[in-house]
């Protein structure tokens, strides 16, 4: 049972092992909604929707787990702060389908949720004091990002969608901002790669639900089917190679490195949930040219070979961007053929790691 009541307390240099909460675990759930319409909104080629509204909904998850991974208790204050923004989560989500009538709602609820995150760093700031310059500098630049989304309500779009992006501006940076006070508070090693693994395995479901969309609604044959198994075998293979790898070090090998990592993040969602679109787009037009499946996992792969170079892996990284370089090059084939080559390059890595532990790889490195 929790302890009914407690302050925000530094969870950082606890010696006991973390596990990921079931709060935790139920906040992740809301974003498997959020990431299913901007899917759909991608699906039906909207991509400057999908890009434009992707980047607010991955920051409001990323700065929930920062908060957490310094300060979560798991008592009675914190989860009444964290189960509201799961109402703002889900009024997002609700939001993407129809974003040219409802940016208010969506605007609204990205505030709702950045309030809630702002209330609970000032709350930490009060109680823990040596946490107090780093909080009260979140809490300083996530309330004005959260001022001008707010000032958006006054002005229709796409007006309303040039202040969203200077308040994603004013969001994204706050942390970069506040570098030096970071490094007297590091994040919580073991804990942050396991909730940042836990989005990408969210953002992985995506492509198992494309399939299944796309078998759904055409014609089943043998075709369709050997692109449906190279689809998902693709993903499996980018969930080994990113899993293979999760370097609890890389967070605090420098901050640059740890914070190129965390960043990463974002285009490495982008391109893993673009994929499964262009996955299930391959197996409606399957004689079409495969740009739509070739870009996101030439992306996908760049992104992982700059958390080698985060991580001090060169060998692995030049591997990951030339399998990126080679992707790319062969989006402009048919389907069927790209997607052939794409898990060739994606299996020969995964043989390659198998085959060079990754302690051997990072002393040759």
């Amino acid at each position: 049972m929790i302890s009914q009541w407690q302050p925000p307390r530094l969870r950082l240099f606890e010696r006991e092992h973390r596990r990921v909460t079931w709060l935790e675990l139920l906040y992740d759930l809301a974003f498997v909604v959020a990431v299913a319409e901007l899917a759909t909104a991608l699906g039906e080629g909207r991509v400057l929707v999908y890009v434009g509204l992707f980047v607010p909904v991955w920051w409001a998850w990323a700065g929930y787990v920062f908060y957490a991974n310094r300060f979560d208790t798991d008592d009675v204050s914190h989860r009444l702060l964290a189960l509201p923004q799961i109402l703002a989560v889900a009024a997002m989500a609700a939001a993407v389908g129809d974003i040219e009538q409802r940016s208010g709602l969506f605007a609204v609820a990205y505030v709702a949720a950045r309030l809630l995150l702002v209330l609970a760093y000032l709350r930490a700031g009060r109680h823990v004091p040596e946490a107090r310059p780093l909080a009260a500098r979140y809490a300083a630049g996530f309330s004005v990002a959260a001022l001008v989304w707010l000032a958006s309500l006054a002005v229709e779009p796409p007006a309303r969608y040039v202040l969203w992006a200077v308040a994603l501006l004013v969001d994204l940076g706050t942390p970069l901002l506040a570098r030096r006070h970071q490094g007297k508070l590091p994040p919580q090693t073991e804990h942050l790669p396991e909730r940042f693994g836990l989005f990408v395995v969210i953002v992985l479901g995506e492509a198992v639900r494309s399939v299944a969309v796309g078998l759904k609604n055409h014609e089943v044959t043998p075709g369709t089917l050997a692109l449906a198994a190279a689809g998902v075998a693709i993903a499996m293979a980018f969930w080994w190679l990113y899993f293979g790898h999760t370097d609890e070090s890389v967070v605090l090998r420098t901050r640059l490195a740890g914070q190129v990592w965390v960043y990463s993040h974002l285009p490495l969602s982008l391109g893993l949930v673009a994929f499964a679109i262009g996955v299930e787009h391959a197996i409606a037009h399957p004689a079409a040219t495969s740009w739509a499946v070739g870009g996101p996992a030439a992306l996908v792969l760049a992104v992982l070979g700059v958390q080698h170079l985060c991580s001090g892996e060169r060998r692995a990284a030049t591997l990951r961007l030339a399998a990126a370089a080679l992707t790319l090059a062969s989006a402009a084939l048919p389907t069927a053929a790209a997607l052939s080559l794409i898990l060739a390059y994606a299996a020969a890595q995964v043989g390659h790691d198998l085959l060079r532990p990754r302690s051997v790889e990072g002393a040759a490195a």
